[in-house]
C-alpha cells in the first residue's frame, strides 16, 4: 500500500475560489492516472477539526474509492498524549509521500492569528519554497522531509 499524506490549511484561510483550486489539486494528486505505476494507494489525513485540506482530501478519497488512514487528534492542543504534534509526527512517519497545500496570503475577512512569514520554512532558508501563510501542515511537511519522504509544497494564490 502506497501512502499519500495531504496536509495544509484549515477552511477559514481559503476564499471560495482558492478552496475550489485546492479541491481540484487534491483530485489531481489522488487520481489513479498519477499512480498507475504503484499498487493501491491510501490517503493519510489528519482529520482537522477546522476543516479545509484534510477534510477535502477525505471527501475526494471517498469519491475515488481510495482507502484512508485517518490520524484524528485525541486532544485539540499541540501537546498531549495524541494532540496535534503527535498526530502530525504520525502522519509524517507513516506516509510515503507528502503534499502540503497552502495559500500565499490570508483572505481579507480572516479573523485568526497572523504571522509575518512561515517560521517553519524560515528554518530552511535554502529550500526555495514560495512565500505562504504559516501552517501546521507545513511543519508536518518538514517532519516528513526530515524522514526522507517525497514532499511537494503547493502554494495556491488568492
Amino acid at each position: 500500500m502506497y501512502k499519500i499524506a495531504i496536509v495544509g490549511h484549515g477552511k477559514d484561510k481559503f476564499t471560495d475560489e482558492s478552496a475550489r483550486k485546492a479541491k481540484e489539486l487534491i483530485t489531481k494528486i489522488l487520481s489513479r492516472e498519477n499512480h498507475q505505476h504503484k499498487k493501491e494507494i491510501c490517503l493519510v489525513s489528519g482529520h482537522s477539526p477546522v476543516g479545509g485540506i484534510d477534510i477535502w482530501a477525505e471527501e475526494v478519497a471517498k469519491e475515488l474509492e481510495i482507502e484512508m488512514d485517518i490520524k484524528s487528534p485525541r486532544q485539540h492542543s499541540w501537546d498531549g498524549e495524541y494532540g496535534y504534534k503527535a498526530r502530525n509526527i504520525d502522519i509524517a512517519s507513516s506516509c510515503d509521500e507528502c503534499h502540503i497545500i497552502l495559500i500565499n496570503r490570508l483572505p481579507p475577512n480572516y479573523r485568526g492569528m497572523r504571522f509575518d512569514n512561515c517560521y517553519h520554512c524560515a528554518k530552511h532558508a535554502n529550500a526555495n519554497i514560495p512565500e505562504h501563510v504559516k501552517s501546521g501542515g507545513c511543519w508536518t511537511g518538514w517532519q516528513a522531509y526530515s524522514r526522507n519522504k517525497d514532499c511537494t509544497w503547493h502554494i495556491i494564490k488568492q
